[in-house]
């Protein structure tokens, strides 16, 4: 992934599967959540995600797919979180120049078009400055709160200007159809 201002690029490790699986089962619905990153035809990265359903005989199949990339830039490094009416949101660096390395969270209703991240990206966070190693943070997480199952918490770093290293940015979303206690 490019950076502004500098040669050194950053590595979206997109041979991998990143952050977890994410289970989750919703009456009698059991369903997980995978995601990597990969390059894109609009010559940027985008979040690949994928959707398997468990049946009552335990056989998973892929239920839906899609790859997240609106424009050119890059997201990689995302991590999922599936609420308690079963939508799916998830959180990812983004960058590619003139864009310093930030967090971003893009989501999708559990009704919606199967394959899609329909709701708007949100920025959590945008980044100040450039790294100046080839590999940027591993970490970024999502979660969903147990006190009422719908709040996704999402945490990932930036860099401020003129920083040499990590901030961390901790950020909540709430999916439109997931609301009151549990």
């Amino acid at each position: 992934m490019p950076q502004p201002g500098i040669e050194r690029r950053l590595d979206a490790q997109g041979d991998k599967i990143m952050a977890r699986l994410v289970y989750r089962k919703i009456g009698d619905r059991e369903s997980l959540v995978a995601v990597h990153s990969v390059n894109t035809t609009a010559r940027g990265g985008g979040v690949r995600w994928y959707e398997f359903r468990i049946d009552k005989s335990r056989n998973v199949s892929l239920h839906q797919q899609g790859t997240y990339s609106p424009d050119g830039f890059y997201r990689w490094m995302a991590s999922p979180a599936i609420d308690r009416a079963g939508n799916i949101g998830i959180g990812y660096s983004f960058g590619g120049t003139p864009n310093f390395a930030g967090q971003r969270f893009a989501a999708r209703l559990a009704n919606d078009p199967l394959g899609r991240l329909t709701l708007r990206e949100t920025v959590l966070v945008e980044g100040e400055a450039a790294q100046n190693a080839v590999r940027w943070e591993d970490y970024t997480q999502t979660a969903i709160d147990p006190s009422d199952d719908c709040t996704i918490w999402y945490v990932g770093d930036y860099l401020k200007k003129d920083a040499t290293t990590y901030s961390s940015r901790i950020g909540a979303f709430r999916l439109p159809g997931c609301s009151g206690a549990r």
